[in-house]
């Protein structure tokens, strides 16, 4: 969401500078008016062309703006019944250089506290990311999805509802296939749901150890319970992680999730007090599919000692072997067809921690990880963003404004 309130005070804040860079490209500003601003966290770039307009650079995106010819006449609304609205908005008091900015004056004043470094550059990240590493096949698996299971590896999610095509964020991908499976009918608990996911893995590279079970030079994503399928799978020696492997671990719940106990507290009931319509899509129709009944929270009642025992073992193999990963903390994700309900999810559920996306808590998706290596920004290799289940499925798009809401470019800036 744009956020229209940051507008002004990121024309006051306005710096000149003497150049800018967008990763290795110059800003082209003819005028010489350059400026620098933050604008909804991101640093921007501001070229001033007088009455022609100016201009605004960022990392993801360039703005243009022009001058109206004349203001706009908006309407005092009529009120009936003699009712009168208080005034809630306040002036804003501007600085000079943004009332020539606003008004598409050529003058732009100087003063002894901001006065132009000659050695004063904004330098951006770049639009994209470029591989920082040798570039290996990338294998995706999905978390929690529906009855449908292929047997070739795809080359797009289209076959699966809950995940999104990355293809176009994987600069480190060779190749990129997706793993489709029943992951709904099965549980993570599923010897022969480890089984698949292992020779799913084993199948990308080459040089991975088909024998021995032992992947290589490859790049494994896993979303949600995928995670804790493959965990389980290395914590009982199914497959390994060998050479030249990197698993990228998003959205793990590595404790369970509140969301499978609230929906067996759900279907157990005789008389429900409310319908929680849509969600049921997330949380599971009664009676509960094996997936989510066993993906209960770790030592809640509806935990046996077994799904206990097997979180534990799961854990040490996730903790030892995880090379990045994604945990949010914030439900409130970007602007999508998801946000509502995922929204609604998380206020029903009686989660641990109000730090979860909705579904999984950050804690859960933690656990075992170093939480001082987590960061707000797209750059950390340990992400700790605020988007809901489906961003980090890939299933939406990046924020415009916020580094903490960009999935996408983490995955692409990574490797």
């Amino acid at each position: 969401m744009l956020p229209f309130h940051a507008i002004l005070p990121a024309l006051n804040e306005m710096v000149p500078i003497s150049s800018a860079f967008v990763g290795d490209e110059i800003v082209k500003c003819t005028s010489g008016h350059l400026f620098k601003t933050t604008f909804g966290g991101a640093p921007f770039a501001i070229c001033a062309a007088g009455r022609s307009g100016f201009r605004a650079f960022s990392s993801d995106f360039k703005v243009t703006v022009k001058y109206l010819e004349a203001p706009v006449q908006v309407e005092v609304p009529a009120l009936s019944n003699g009712i009168s609205c208080k005034v809630i908005a306040t002036a804003t008091s501007m600085t000079l250089t943004a009332v020539a900015l606003l008004t598409g004056s050529t003058y732009f004043p100087t003063s002894t506290t901001r006065q132009l470094k000659t050695a004063e550059i904004l330098k951006m990240e770049p639009s994209s990311c470029k591989c920082k590493s040798k570039p290996r096949p990338c294998v995706i698996f999905h978390g929690i999805g529906g009855t449908h299971e292929l047997e070739d590896l795809q080359d797009t999610p289209k076959d699966v509802t809950r995940m999104g095509n990355i293809n176009y964020n994987a600069p480190c991908c060779s190749e990129v296939k997706y793993a489709i499976l029943n992951t709904l009918n099965s549980s993570w608990l599923d010897k022969s749901l480890q089984h698949k996911f292992c020779d799913r893995a084993l199948r990308v590279s080459e040089t991975s150890d088909k024998e021995e079970h032992v992947v290589k030079d490859t790049v494994v994503v896993t979303h949600s319970m995928g995670g804790l399928v493959l965990a389980l799978a290395i914590a009982t020696g199914k497959c390994s992680l060998g050479e030249g492997t990197s698993w990228v671990a998003i959205s793990t719940p590595m404790m369970g999730s509140m969301v499978s106990d609230f929906a067996h507290d759900y279907c157990d009931k005789k008389d429900h007090a409310f319908s929680p319509g849509k969600m049921l899509e997330f949380i599971g129709q009664c009676p509960l599919p094996a997936s989510r009944r066993n993906i209960v929270y770790q030592n809640e009642r509806h935990a046996s000692k077994t799904i206990n025992e097997a979180y534990v073992r799961a854990q040490k193999a996730y903790a030892k072997n995880v090379f990045a990963a994604m945990c949010s903390d914030n439900p409130n994700g970007v602007m999508s067809q998801y946000e509502a309900i995922m929204l609604f999810t998380a206020r029903v559920v009686p989660h641990k921690s109000p730090q979860n996306d909705a579904l999984v808590e950050f804690q859960s998706c933690a656990i075992g990880l170093d939480e001082s290596k987590f960061g707000k920004n797209y750059r950390s290799k340990f992400y700790r963003p605020s988007l809901n289940h489906a961003d980090t499925a890939f299933l939406t798009h990046d924020a415009f404004w916020d580094d903490s809401q960009k999935p996408r470019k983490w995955f692409e800036c990574l490797l």
